[in-house]
């Protein structure tokens, strides 16, 4: 019996370009949407961070981080209010150690999977009452988060939010929560409808793996909601528009995979260390990264396997974060804190997300994961027809090109 996956953007098509098509369209109308629901809180928003030029972002930026708060409220302020300040300080704490060394890995995770299944993970399913909308709970749901460990870019942006919240009237505060609030409860709604058959298999697969991943660190990334991944679609969809112009200007371009699109294993695999990831040394023709390897030689741009997000764009230079636009490839529970980690550096990101999910932590795959190349190409044909009419590219005069995996 095949192993059930939390995604799968083919659906049992050929190809996911009917995905594509389709979160296009459900983005275009999420933005539409917004203006009925949250105009007002985002013009509101836009006023307060007008005074950093640094943070500013486009309005449909603002709209996903809106709706983040919402999806997040709905799923996790019950769990957020029951957390003791002495648990979150704790598992924040390691949270905290954890990114900052990766040598205490071994000794920090399985602590984390036991505070995190005991204190994070249980909720009330009987309580079907909505606690107050008030900065005060929301400052609580983002202390949660962080005490979890998967929200690490996430809060920076959403904090901005707290704060601004924090500088309104308690009566204006509310309100705007209030409209947050019902934005997501119909982005929710309307999600399932657009994008629910991508993600059809989700409770199943969770349902079936759910006891692997008990007292493991990474449970609450495994049990993370179906609105959830409807709302990463919609923000890559929405963060490669933001960032795509910016993306074309930069006159090098790379390509970062993750690992689970190699054919061989860590051990196995013999591809070379650089700055900006592992380089593929060609040792295995039938695997997917050598393939992209070798379309990328053609096409002006390098390929990069960066083994974890938190890793990714780590050792890049000075010259990398002036020269350098990626297209970010990951599942869906990763790609949005890889573009933001990106763009926090200076790095411009595309986002292409994996055909399914290939985790081999999460499951057994019988093959290698996969992307779409047709969507590749689209983000790169701009740069691809440069290239093409022999216009050199810096990639090219520094002996560099890049893939990004996020």
């Amino acid at each position: 019996m095949k192993t059930s996956t939390p995604y799968s953007l083919k659906n049992g098509s050929n190809n996911s370009n009917g995905y594509y098509k389709d979160v296009s369209n459900f983005t275009d109308q999420v933005l539409s949407e917004s203006e009925f629901h949250i105009n007002d809180v985002i013009e509101d928003f836009e006023d307060f961070e007008s005074k950093d030029v640094e943070k500013l972002f486009s309005k449909n930026m603002m709209v996903f981080e809106a709706l983040m708060i919402g999806i997040l409220w709905m799923n996790y302020i019950k769990r957020a209010l029951k957390l003791d300040p002495e648990s979150q300080k704790l598992l924040a704490d390691l949270s905290r150690k954890r990114s900052e060394n990766e040598n205490l890995k071994p000794i920090v995770d399985p602590l984390r999977g036991v505070l995190a299944t005991s204190v994070l993970l249980p909720e009330d399913p009987d309580s079907e009452e909505i606690p107050e909308l008030t900065v005060e709970n929301l400052d609580k749901l983002f202390k949660w988060l962080e005490a979890t460990g998967e929200f690490q870019e996430e809060l920076k942006h959403l904090r901005n939010w707290g704060d601004f919240l924090g500088s309104l009237s308690p009566q204006r505060s509310s309100s705007h929560l209030t409209n947050i609030f019902m934005f997501a409860d119909w982005f929710e709604d309307v999600s399932t409808d657009a994008l629910g058959k991508y993600t059809h298999n989700l409770e199943v697969f969770i349902d079936e793996n759910r006891e692997k991943h008990l007292w493991n660190e990474d449970i609450i990334l495994f049990t993370r909601k179906r609105s959830e991944y409807h709302l990463n679609m919609f923000g890559a969809e929405v963060m490669s528009r933001e960032f795509r112009e910016s993306f074309k200007s930069r006159p090098r371009k790379a390509l970062l995979l993750p690992g689970c699109m190699r054919s061989l294993t860590d051990s196995e695999c013999v591809a070379s260390d650089t700055n900006l990831g592992m380089k593929c040394a060609g040792c295995n023709p039938g695997c997917r990264v050598y393939a992209l390897m070798k379309h990328g030689e053609m096409k002006g741009f390098e390929v990069y396997v960066v083994s974890h997000e938190s890793s990714a764009l780590s050792r890049s230079t000075q010259n990398d974060r002036k020269e350098l636009g990626i297209i970010g490839v990951a599942c869906i529970m990763n790609l949005i804190s890889g573009g933001w980690k990106s763009e926090s550096i200076g790095i411009p990101a595309q986002c292409v997300l994996l055909e399914s999910c290939g985790c081999l932590h999460w499951m057994d795959p019988s093959e290698p994961s996969d992307i779409n190349e047709d969507q590749l190409m689209k983000l790169l044909d701009n740069y691809n027809k440069t290239f093409e009419k022999g216009v050199p590219c810096a990639s090219h005069s520094h002996g560099h090109k890049t893939v990004l995996t996020m």
